[in-house]
This record gives C-alpha cells, structure tokens and sequence, in this order.
C-alpha cells in the first residue's frame, strides 16, 4: 500500500467486514482439512478424497456464472448474510451426523456438494461486495488485504483444525466452523452503506445478461488473458494440493497433524504472496506477476515430486502455495481493476469458475492418476502438462499483440 489513502483499511466498512469475517475464514480452512482428512479415513482411496475435492469446486466451475448474473441485480450485503446462513447450516449437519456416527462417503459427498454450491453462489457476492465497502483508488488495496486476511487463516486454520480433529474429534471441526460464521453475520449488519438500486433490465433477458458476461470476457485481451493463465496455473496447481490427505499418508506416512503441517505450509507461501501485494508495488505489473508465478508454480510441483522427507515437502508446499496465491490474487486485481461495474458480477463470476473452480477437474483427475500411477508420475506428469501449456498459451498471446 503506498499510502493512508489507498489502503482499504482507511475505509470504515472495510475494517468491520475484515474483522468480522476473519474467524468465518478460519473457519473454511478448518472444514476444509476436515473434510479430506475425513474423506481419507472413510476410504483410504486418493479417488474419493479427489471426489470431495470435487464436490467443493465442480459447482463453482458449472454453476457461479449463473449466481454471476444475481450478483449484478441484487444487493451483496443482503445475499451475503444469506449465503452464510446456509454455509453456516452445512456445517451444522455435518457436525450433528459426524457426532452420531451416521457419517459415510455418500453422506459426505452430498454435503460437500451443497456446500460446494452454496460457495459458488457467494462467490460472486463475496467479489461484487468488496466496491461497495471502498472507493475505486482502494479496490487492489483490498483485494490484497482480504487475501491477505485468507491465507493467514490458510496457515493457522490447518493447525488449528488439526489439533482439533486429533483432540476432540472431526465432529468438533464442523461445529466450531459452523459457529465462526456468527460474527461475519453480524458484521455484515453493521455496515453502513446505502441502498444500491439495482433493477433487473426488462429488455434483457437473464441468459442475455449472462452471454453480455461472457462477451465483455472474451474481447477484453487484459482480462480475458490473466484468467486464462490463472486458469491453467489453478487446474494443475490447486489440483495436486486438493490431494494433500493421499500425499500425507502415503509419501509421509502420517496423519491429520502431518496434514496440518502441509496445509499450513501452503498458507504461510499463501501469506507472503499477499503481502507483497498488499505493499502496492506490483499494481502496475500484474500481468507479469500472474505469468512468472504461473512458471514458478510449475518449478515447485516439478521439486515436490521428488522430495520424501517431510521437511523438504513443507518447504515445497510452501513454495507451491505461494505460487499459486501469487497467480491468483494478480488475476483477480487485474479483473477488479479493469472490468466494468455494471458487469462486475458477471466477469467476476468467470473468473471464480476458471481459478477457483478448475481445480475441481484438476483434483478429480489427479486422484484418478494417483490411484491407478502413484504420486510421483502424477505430480511429473501435471507438472510438465502445466508448464506446455502455459508456454502455447504465452506464445499465442505474445503474437498476437
């Protein structure tokens, strides 16, 4: 941040929804290990925990342009507290069948999937709320700061989660997740912020929107190329770390704490990378930004395939993580910064299901090779497909500028 006045911090409404939404976001990482490790141990299968890896994701790469198009009609602050209601329910039966050990594979995969979509409907909320809360000159400032405020909790929530989970049990970890939605809730309550007419356009129907949405996408070269890039970076990248449960317990030999340490491996590179943008100076070099970490996200997973002491793959994790938070919050500034607000929703409902959805397909697909391959020519063959395909990818729009 270069200055007071740039930072989102400056504004009033940032900081009660920051502060609100914290405990919520360690909440996720916490569910989140739970919900693979959980998967793990019903199984013992990489292909089921790729399956709930899945679950979480699929929806948001098949169903967040739809939610994108209610995003630009209604207002974020009232779908929000909606939307966390739901999550905060999810929570509630999975802790509940957990604790009276009815849980099995096909109970969990539904779940997940519910929650799976009720995340991809708040995703474009969660982005279209964000320029409510700031001015224009602090949309960068904010983005980096809320990844920031994510990925802090990516690092301590594993930790936490895995001292709950080897404690008191997964039945624990939903609920507790379940109760950290509280103070976002009331967060969201407080803001004062005003009512934002937002008719719905009669002469525009709701598939016209959406198409208007992809449209604006694709013939914006800026967007349309660092959501590409992201993508790739996202399906291999995200991909293999959704496996984290199968790479602790075969590559490491361990259990949830092994798995905590891994995850929150993952959030400290995730944090780093934040902050460097939270310092502003890469505000004017975002394209580049997603590109090299895209590179030097390849190069982490290529030295993960090979280490086997645990010490060596934190520290690879490490890299991975912050690689790919790297990639993902250049993107997603670029994409607030340039796109225009009427189709905010929209475009910011492409991206989610390109970055944050692909690893849906990604998980999937790797637990199908790390079952029938094993982790090394998994993590190698990801690898080297990620890196062929970013270098096409640079090539094509390198020539055509």
């Amino acid at each position: 941040m270069n200055s007071i006045n740039e930072s989102a911090f400056s504004s009033q409404n940032f900081r009660v929804y920051f502060y609100g939404n914290i405990l919520s976001v360690v909440g996720i990482w916490v569910q989140r290990l739970s919900l693979g490790w959980h998967a793990w141990q019903l199984s013992e299968s990489a292909f089921i925990v790729g399956l709930i890896a899945a679950a979480q994701y699929l929806p948001l790469l098949l169903l967040t342009p739809f939610f994108g198009v209610f995003a630009d009609q209604f207002q974020p602050r009232f779908s929000a507290v909606i939307m966390h209601i739901i999550l905060m329910c999810i929570a509630m039966i999975l802790s509940f069948l957990t604790f009276m050990n009815l849980m099995d594979v096909s109970y969990l995969f539904v779940l997940t999937l519910f929650y799976g979509i009720a995340n991809s409907a708040y995703s474009p909320i969660r982005l279209s709320l964000i320029p409510v809360l700031v001015p224009a000159n602090q949309f960068s400032s904010a983005v980096a700061v809320t990844s920031a405020g994510f990925n802090l909790s990516r690092f301590l929530g594993p930790g936490i989660a895995g001292f709950i989970v080897t404690f008191y049990g997964l039945g624990f970890a939903y609920l507790i997740n379940a109760i950290t939605f509280i103070p976002v809730i009331i967060s969201l309550l407080l803001l004062k912020i005003p009512t934002i007419s937002k008719p719905l356009n009669s002469s525009d129907g709701y598939f016209q929107q959406l198409h208007q949405g992809f449209h604006y996408t694709l013939n914006h070269k800026v967007i349309r190329n660092v959501i590409i890039i992201a993508g790739i970076s996202s399906f291999f990248g995200r991909g293999l770390i959704e496996l984290l449960p199968a790479f602790t317990a075969t590559t490491f030999g361990g259990g949830s704490a092994v798995l905590a340490e891994l995850m929150a491996a993952s959030g400290l590179g995730a944090v780093v990378a934040s902050f460097l943008y939270m310092t502003g100076k890469l505000d004017f070099k975002l394209h580049k930004a997603v590109l090299y970490g895209s590179y030097g996200m390849v190069v982490s997973c290529l030295l993960f395939a090979f280490v086997e002491s645990i010490i060596f793959g934190i520290v690879a994790v490490t890299m991975i993580g912050f690689f790919i938070t790297f990639v993902a919050v250049g993107s997603q500034s670029q994409v607030q910064v340039q796109v225009a607000n009427e189709l905010r929703g929209r475009v910011s409902s492409l991206w989610t299901i390109i970055v944050l959805g692909s690893p849906a397909l990604g998980s999937l697909l790797a637990g199908i090779m790390f079952s029938k391959f094993g982790a090394r020519p998994t993590v190698i063959t990801f690898s080297l497909t990620c890196l062929v395909l970013l270098v096409i990818i640079n090539w094509f729009q390198s020539k055509n500028q």
